[in-house]
């Protein structure tokens, strides 16, 4: 990558959060504007599970948070914008007296509306075919975007969701398991099979 291109990513990246920020201020606005009563807000399991300070026996639930120091310095940048999303629609939701509800998922895969590929299923794409020479020692949550559906509609429809968040998590699986469903699904391809950091102790599920 050329440094034009490392520049223009760069700016992309900060204008993340600004943009994010003021897109959700905008739509909480529109809605509140429009009569509606009752918005369900898409958050991410990035703004939850990013803190390097968190036990690994800590269960993560709706009360955490990512540590956002953390995100910024590591350039995890997505995960702030999240975050500062997230807390904007709160606080505009409560000023202008409408009920929230949050749905926080996970890595979401599953059937796809549009024809190219997100950026989960990108990585999807890039084990299975082998595009990725080598997996990560890391664990993921995943959940299936049909489930993630299922989700937004049952916060919407139930009286006492509002004022919550809800964490959409079907599966938390360790790389080397998740490329192993990969190629018992798919014998076919060629599904990328050395860990980044063979001889190292696996991270923990």
């Amino acid at each position: 990558m050329d440094m034009v291109h490392l520049l223009a990513r760069a700016v992309c990246l900060q204008e993340l959060v600004p943009e994010a920020v003021e897109g959700t201020t905008n739509v909480t606005t529109a809605a509140a504007d429009a009569g509606v009563r009752r918005v369900v807000f898409t958050s991410s399991y990035g703004a939850v599970h990013m803190d390097p300070n968190r036990s690994p026996d800590t269960v993560v639930d709706e009360a955490c948070w990512s540590d956002y120091d953390y995100c910024k310095q590591t350039g995890v940048l997505y995960c702030c914008a999240k975050m500062m999303a997230e807390v904007a629609a709160t606080e505009e939701a409560a000023r202008r007296g409408l009920e929230l509800a949050v749905v926080v998922p996970a890595t979401t895969i599953g059937p796809a509306l549009q024809q190219t590929l997100n950026f989960s299923s990108d990585h999807v794409a890039r084990y299975l075919t082998g595009a990725k020479p080598a997996y990560q020692n890391v664990v993921t949550a995943y959940i299936d975007v049909r489930d993630v559906a299922r989700a937004h509609a049952l916060v919407y429809e139930h009286p006492d969701a509002c004022g919550h968040r809800y964490l959409c998590v079907s599966a938390v699986l360790h790389r080397a398991h998740f490329v192993r469903l990969l190629k018992d699904l798919y014998p076919q391809y060629p599904v990328t099979a050395k860990c980044e950091d063979d001889g190292k102790p696996m991270a923990r599920e």
